[in-house]
């Protein structure tokens, strides 16, 4: 069983990370994206294929596992069905509330520095989970506070926060509470169509919150956005997003938290690479450091007993 579990957990960690790269890589594409449409257009587009890459990944698995196509899958129950539609609904309004800060806060500041301070959520999740009980090591205590003093390092402290930093920080703390939710839904439910009603929510509620704001929604603009906007669909909501969800099954919520937290520096080297963002040395020294708090929260929890004995 033991054995069952670790394997578990490797998969889990490795899905994680694939995760963290197209995240990583998609802060770019959002950067691009937002000199066309306005902030919750972009992510209800986002959202949108996203839903529709998950269905027909939905309709594959149906007709591959029961031979037949259905709503629920194997939610046959009541309670099962509206655990599922509530962990929908709940993740839906949080990613949307969550995505839109992002996007705003790209307007201001560079799509590396986005990424690093996005990663603050590692601090607001143990503080979050403190309130469902959810127990967290010395280790990860510890690895929480390296991976702080790493997005110090890299935003070049926090004499200078501005309109676009504190846009940012709130996504952070969004993210963090997303990570919350999943981790108290996920268990029970089809991850695929967790996410897929994730991105339904997420839609509807960024698109109604466009139009309440009048964004401007010219074809024009969007036929000009959709490279990146298809990118962030199919790659970073439901690609990236069900990696999420499937494995969080197997992870402690502020592990998870860490591992996501390494998108930031994929975000950093995907501005380098594509939108020509220079890396100072401190930068690239607040990256190693994230890299090594990532590191530490995979080891094992008892890990300071062991060392005692």
């Amino acid at each position: 069983m033991e054995k069952k579990t670790l394997k578990q957990q490797f998969w889990a960690v490795n899905a994680m990370l694939i995760a963290t790269v197209i995240w990583g890589l998609a802060f770019s594409a959002q950067s691009s994206g937002m000199k066309f449409t306005g902030a919750m257009l972009f992510v209800a587009l986002r959202s949108i294929i996203g839903v529709m890459a998950l269905l027909i990944v939905i309709m594959i698995m149906d007709l591959w596992r029961d031979k037949r196509l259905s709503w629920w899958g194997r939610a046959q129950s009541r309670r099962e069905r509206e655990h599922l539609l509530a962990g929908g609904i709940a993740c839906g309004v949080l990613i949307a509330a969550a995505s839109t800060f992002q996007q705003l806060g790209l307007l201001y500041i560079p799509a590396g520095k986005t990424g690093f301070l996005t990663a603050l959520y590692v601090i607001f999740v143990p503080v979050f989970g403190l309130f469902f009980h959810r127990r967290t090591s010395l280790i990860m205590l510890a690895a929480v506070f390296i991976a702080l003093g790493g997005a110090y390092l890299l935003c070049g402290g926090v004499g200078s926060i501005g309109i676009g930093e504190i846009f940012v920080i709130i996504c952070a703390g969004l993210f963090a509470g997303h990570i919350i939710v999943i981790d108290h839904y996920a268990a029970g439910c089809d991850c695929v169509r967790l996410s897929c009603l994730q991105f339904m929510t997420a839609a509807a509620a960024a698109a109604l919150a466009s139009l309440i704001f009048q964004e401007e929604w010219l074809w024009c603009n969007i036929v000009s956005a959709m490279p990146y906007w298809m990118f962030c669909g199919v790659g970073s909501s439901a690609i990236a997003f069900t990696l999420q969800m499937v494995s969080q099954k197997y992870l402690h919520p502020v592990a998870a938290a860490l591992l996501m937290s390494m998108e930031s520096v994929f975000a950093v080297l995907g501005g380098w690479v594509f939108l020509h963002e220079v890396l100072s040395t401190q930068e690239l020294l607040g990256c190693a450091v994230i890299l090594l708090a990532v590191i530490m929260a995979q080891l094992p929890p008892d890990l300071l007993k062991r060392l005692h004995k």
